[in-house]
């Protein structure tokens, strides 16, 4: 039986809240989490988007991974203009925290409980520069290998977040949001993944999880572009550039709107195939 939007919970000591979406039952065999996180410009966004879409944007999200056996918690987090950089990253964090602490959230009735050493992360746009910010400032994380955060979190799945605002200028759509969001457009340009990343030191780079790109076929240019300095810059501090896998057919919104409706959903799919991967090759370190 799949249990969909079971809870809602208060994850911090504020009005935030997580969904936890619950997997059928699956005798003897332990869960794996993965965390979505929605995009929206750094200043929209919500768990459920209601009444537009009835609720079903992101529950379908949840529901498609749901149903091949994860455990999927939606989180929210704060928002500009009550959020400025990196808060909304620490806010993934205490989710993450939270999850840890209180397995007994995890699971309802016959759904199978948490496998904590299989934590994955999955952020679209705004959502995804969180999670990037989360494992790459210094701010939100210990530096060390063994925080408990870093040595549970397995991947990280980066749907086409703005890796580079090298290119943004006074005058763009929602330059005055990053300006509010980061104290300044220089800020902005300095704090954005590629330059987080340019600072991470390569021997620290075992801290990041692994990293999933995804982007979809019908990205703006400038995603796509800024998508290819990103995976450049990786493959100098690690000697091999991420996988990426491409949505056909998709814009920058659809591909997470198409899932739980049996069409355009491959690129999901594939994730799924990629998570199983990192799965196994944890399994076999473990024997």
């Amino acid at each position: 039986m799949l249990l969909l939007v079971a809870q809602s919970v208060k994850f911090i000591a504020s009005s935030i809240l997580c969904d936890v979406y619950y997997p059928p039952s699956t005798p003897s065999t332990k869960a794996p989490i993965l965390f979505f996180i929605y995009g929206g410009g750094f200043d929209t966004g919500e768990r459920r988007i209601s009444p537009n879409t009835f609720g079903l944007v992101y529950s379908n999200v949840a529901a498609f991974f749901a149903r091949r056996g994860y455990i999927v918690i939606i989180p929210d987090y704060r928002l500009v203009p009550s959020a400025t950089f990196p808060q909304p990253s620490i806010d993934l964090r205490e989710a993450i925290h939270w999850a840890l602490q209180n397995p007994h959230n995890l699971t309802l009735n016959d759904s199978p409980p948490p496998d904590y050493d299989q934590l994955y992360m999955m952020g679209h746009s705004a959502g995804a520069l969180h999670v990037f910010t989360l494992f790459a400032h210094p701010m939100t994380l210990p530096q060390t290998a063994d925080d408990e955060i870093r040595r549970r979190v397995r991947g990280v799945i980066l749907q086409s977040p703005p890796y580079d605002f090298s290119v943004i200028q006074e005058g763009w759509v929602d330059v005055e949001t990053y300006k509010k969001f980061w104290g300044g457009l220089d800020a902005a340009k300095a704090n954005d993944p590629v330059h987080l990343l340019r600072r991470i030191p390569k021997e620290k780079m075992g801290g990041v999880p692994e990293m999933l790109m995804v982007e979809a076929e019908w990205e703006p240019g400038w995603l796509l572009d800024a998508g290819v300095v990103f995976a450049r810059e990786v493959a100098e501090k690690l000697g091999v550039a991420p996988v990426k896998i491409v949505a056909r057919g998709h814009n920058h919104i659809s591909h997470n709107w198409a899932l739980s409706t049996g069409q355009g959903e491959e690129w999901a799919e594939d994730v799924v195939e990629w998570i199983k991967k990192r799965q196994s090759e944890t399994a076999v370190r473990a024997t």
